[in-house]
C-alpha cells in the first residue's frame, strides 16, 4: 500500500514539472488557446479579492486582452490609463489582464499611485513565449478561445472594436508583421539580430586587420570595401578622386612626428626571411592594418563625391580618436619633377622596333600617339620617387619614343624625352596633396 502511494506522489510530481516547465509553443492569430495555457497558474497582484494567483480558464467565456507592459515605459503607462477606463466602461463582459516581467513590489506601487482597478500578472516568464513581441506595450485578444488579435497600438483598443468583437463580427485588429530575433544588448544585424545586413540603408565599420592572408580595396558605385590595408592606402583611398594613383606615395606630406609616421606606415619593417626575427614584423600588421566598409543602400542615389565624403568623415573620426590625427586635402608648394616641352625641336628621330629588331617586352614603346600616354606612363612609373611626377606640357603633339624597362630612372627617361623636344626638369610647384597632420592644428 505504501509502494502505491509513493508511486502516485511521484506521478503527481511529475507531471506537475511538466506542466510548469513546458516549453511554451509561440501562438498564431486563428490558434486555439491550449489546456495547458488556460489552467497555467499567473502570479498577480493588485487583485480585488486580495488573490496571489489567478488562471485564464477563469474568464474563458469572456472577452481577454493581455496587455504587456513594464514600469519604465512611459506609453505602457499611458495604455494601463485607458485600459483601466475601458474596463470600468464594460464591466465584466471585458477583462484586461495587463502583464509584466516585473515583480509585486515594482508594480503594486504604480497600480496604487494611479488607483488603477485592474489587477496585473507580476513576474510572467511563459506568458510573453506563448505571444512573442518585441517591444511594449503589445496587447493580445482571445475571443472564444481563440487568438483573436494583436495590437502594438493603444489606438486599436476602444469602444468601436470592442463592441464589434463582442458581438462576434469578423475583422482585423491590427497588422502586427512575425517578430525577428532581436536583443537590444547586442549589436544590431550582428548574427541577424534584427534581421541582417541586407536591410541596412547605410553602413559603415573600420576594424583592424583579419586573419586571412589577403588585402586590397574594392569599389562599386554605392560600396567601398577595404580589406587588410595600412593607413597610408586608407587616406589615399578616401582622396582617390582628387589626387592621382601614382602620387599615393610622394603626395602625402606628413606633419606629425617621424616616430608616429613610423609607427604608422612602417618603413623599416620588412620580412627577412627568418620567422623568428619577423615576429616583431606581424604584430605590426596586425596593430596597423586595417579593414573598412561603407556601403549606402542604391535607393538613395549617391553621387561618387558624397561617397568618398563619407569615408573621409569616418576615417579621419577613427584617427582622430585613436592617434589624435586627421587626413585633409589640400596644396603645397613642393619639389617636382616636371615634364615640359623644350623651346627646341627634336634633334634625334626614333628608330621604329622593325629597323633594329627590338623586343618589345623589353622596352615601352610608342609611335606617333598622344603625348598625354607618354606622360601617364612616365607618371606611373616614377611613382616611388620622392619628388612628384607632374605634366606641364603645353603642346598637345603626338610622340614616338622607345624606353628601355631595364633602365627607368630620371636620367635615362630625361635623355629619351630631349630626343624627341621634351624635358623632366625639377622645379617647385604648387600641387594637390594630402597633409595628415595633429586633429587639433
Amino acid at each position: 500500500m505504501n509502494a502505491k502511494i509513493c508511486v502516485r506522489a511521484l506521478l503527481c510530481l511529475y507531471f506537475y514539472i511538466s506542466v510548469h516547465y513546458l516549453t511554451a509553443q509561440s501562438l498564431k492569430v486563428g490558434n486555439s488557446i491550449p489546456p495547458e495555457l488556460w489552467n497555467l497558474s499567473l502570479k498577480v497582484a493588485n487583485h480585488p479579492q486580495g488573490k496571489q494567483s489567478l488562471t485564464l480558464s477563469e474568464y474563458k467565456d469572456k472577452l481577454i486582452i493581455l496587455d504587456f507592459w513594464a514600469t519604465w515605459c512611459a506609453p505602457c503607462i499611458k495604455s494601463l490609463n485607458k485600459l483601466d477606463s475601458l474596463q470600468k466602461q464594460f464591466g465584466s463582459a471585458v477583462v484586461i489582464l495587463p502583464v509584466t516581467y516585473e515583480n509585486s513590489s515594482k508594480a503594486l506601487p504604480l497600480f496604487r499611485k494611479r488607483a488603477w482597478s485592474l489587477s496585473t500578472v507580476v513576474e510572467d516568464t511563459l506568458l510573453k513565449s506563448y505571444f512573442p513581441h518585441t517591444g511594449i506595450p503589445h496587447q493580445i485578444w482571445i475571443r472564444n478561445g481563440v487568438f483573436f488579435g494583436a495590437s502594438a497600438a493603444l489606438e486599436y483598443t476602444n469602444t468601436y472594436n470592442l463592441h464589434r468583437a463582442l458581438n462576434g463580427e469578423a475583422f482585423v485588429l491590427s497588422q502586427i508583421t512575425p517578430p525577428v530575433s532581436f536583443n537590444r544588448d547586442m549589436p544590431l544585424f550582428l548574427d541577424g539580430n534584427g534581421g541582417s545586413l541586407k536591410d541596412t540603408r547605410i553602413r559603415s565599420l573600420l576594424s583592424k586587420r583579419i586573419n586571412v592572408n589577403i588585402g586590397g580595396i574594392t569599389r562599386s558605385a554605392t560600396n567601398i570595401r577595404a580589406y587588410n590595408v595600412p593607413f597610408r592606402s586608407l587616406i589615399y583611398e578616401m582622396y582617390r578622386l582628387d589626387i592621382p594613383y601614382a602620387g599615393r606615395f610622394n603626395r602625402i606630406v606628413w606633419e606629425i612626428s617621424d616616430s608616429l609616421k613610423e609607427e604608422l606606415i612602417g618603413t623599416h619593417r620588412q620580412k627577412t626571411g627568418i620567422y623568428e626575427n619577423d615576429l616583431a614584423y606581424y604584430q605590426w600588421l596586425k596593430e596597423h592594418s586595417y579593414c573598412y566598409e561603407l556601403a549606402i543602400d542604391s535607393s538613395l542615389n549617391i553621387s561618387r563625391k558624397a561617397l568618398y565624403e563619407l569615408m573621409e568623415q569616418d576615417i579621419n573620426r577613427y584617427f582622430k580618436l585613436e592617434k589624435g590625427i586627421i587626413a585633409v586635402l589640400g596644396k603645397k608648394q613642393l619639389p617636382c619633377y616636371a615634364i615640359i616641352n623644350r623651346d627646341s625641336p627634336p634633334s634625334v628621330s626614333v628608330s621604329s622596333d622593325k629597323e633594329e629588331n627590338v623586343k618589345t617586352e623589353n622596352y615601352f614603346l610608342m609611335e606617333n600617339q598622344p603625348i598625354e600616354q607618354l606622360t601617364n606612363y612616365i607618371i606611373a612609373v616614377l611613382a616611388h620617387q620622392p619628388y612628384p611626377i607632374i605634366d606641364r606640357t603645353t603642346a598637345k603633339q603626338k610622340v614616338s619614343i622607345r624606353l628601355n624597362k631595364a633602365n627607368l630612372t630620371i636620367p635615362a627617361i630625361k635623355q629619351e624625352l630631349n630626343k624627341i623636344g621634351l624635358d623632366l626638369v625639377l622645379q617647385e610647384q604648387e600641387i594637390p596633396v594630402i597633409i595628415v597632420k595633429y586633429a587639433n592644428l
